[in-house]
């Protein structure tokens, strides 16, 4: 480049945005709560600015942080600068419905069985303009996604973000179903309570992977006395062991769809539903996301009869693509 100041050509604008809530907040740990980094992140990212611009932006102490009148100065100038980024950014995006906005749904697997197939229909119909990627990940991996901006939306079975400035949606409740081997015992039932399910083992995806469904198998398990362990194992395991063995695996219902082979599902009539949960960053508003929660919403639903039956053979989408267009910042 040619013609800047020397030493601001290449000041990386997540630097200044960072030194920007630090500015507000005059608290670097609050600041990188807001944020999701960590406080030496932070502190380490104003540093990085103040030796690229050569100069002391806050003054601190062991009680206090305080701007400097650089500090000050730079708050005042950054502010409307940073505003009308943004408002580009929103401005762009509604330009770009008229060749069609892509929107970023982050989900975990259970949510790809029946709620984003259904959305993605919903959505094909009612609302041209809009493109649905659907990106499979971990519900650890969702979160990080959410959090830097890398997807739009995150979906999934019971997900619990409690970060600042990250906004959650209950999507719908979600029933649940038993899973197991072709010759296991419980296998020609067709129905089960939870009392059927006392002396088998029980399975669950990690919690280190995913602990919104961790958590809410052991809800599930405490509600059949005696209370016992369930152990954790992940897909391909999973399925290899209920073929082999007496274990139950709790599942969404919605996995009835997409049952692999050799294993056989089960109504669970009495076990308190799921909720499908969507999060997303308040920082930036994602596009169109009225409509795309209203269709996640929709999708949701299940028919009064069916609340506890098998899926009904339901239309569901060609494909996790979709169209729709913006209704406005929310």
């Amino acid at each position: 480049m040619t013609g800047g100041t020397p030493g601001t050509d290449l000041i990386d604008m997540r630097l200044l945005r960072t030194f920007m809530v630090v500015a507000q907040e005059l608290n670097f740990t609050r600041a990188g709560t807001l944020l999701h980094l960590t406080q030496q992140t932070v502190s380490s990212q104003v540093r990085t600015l103040e030796t690229g611009l050569g100069v002391e932006l806050f003054r601190r102490t062991t009680r206090h942080v305080r701007l400097t009148e650089a500090g000050m100065l730079l708050r005042q100038r950054m502010q409307p600068i940073l505003d009308a980024m943004d408002e580009a950014v929103v401005e762009a995006r509604e330009l770009a419905r008229r060749d069609g906005v892509v929107f970023v749904v982050g989900h975990t697997a259970s949510a790809a069985h029946r709620l984003l197939p259904r959305a993605a229909g919903l959505l094909e119909r009612i609302a041209p303009g809009l493109r649905l990627r659907c990106e499979q990940r971990t519900e650890l991996g969702l979160r990080a996604a959410v959090a830097e901006g890398s997807v739009h939306l995150g979906v999934g079975l019971e997900v619990a973000f409690p970060a600042a400035r990250i906004a959650s949606h209950q999507l719908g409740p979600e029933p649940w179903c038993v899973v197991v081997g072709s010759q296991h015992p419980l296998a020609g039932r067709g129905r089960l309570a939870l009392a059927d399910l006392v002396g088998h083992e029980w399975l669950s995806w990690p919690r280190s992977s995913h602990p919104g469904h961790w958590r809410a198998v052991h809800r599930l398990a405490a509600l059949a006395p005696p209370e016992r362990a369930v152990r954790e194992t992940w897909l391909s395991v999973a399925h290899s062991r209920l073929a082999g063995t007496d274990a139950v695996m709790l599942q969404p219902l919605s996995y009835a769809a997409h049952c692999a082979r050799g294993l056989v599902v089960l109504e669970l009539v009495d076990a308190p539903a799921a909720h499908f949960t969507a999060v997303w960053s308040t920082l930036m508003t994602p596009p169109c996301l009225n409509q795309v929660l209203a269709a996640l919403s929709k999708a949701a639903e299940y028919p009064p009869d069916r609340a506890h039956g098998r899926l009904s053979p339901q239309a569901s989408g060609t494909a996790l693509e979709g169209t729709a267009p913006d209704v406005g910042r929310r």
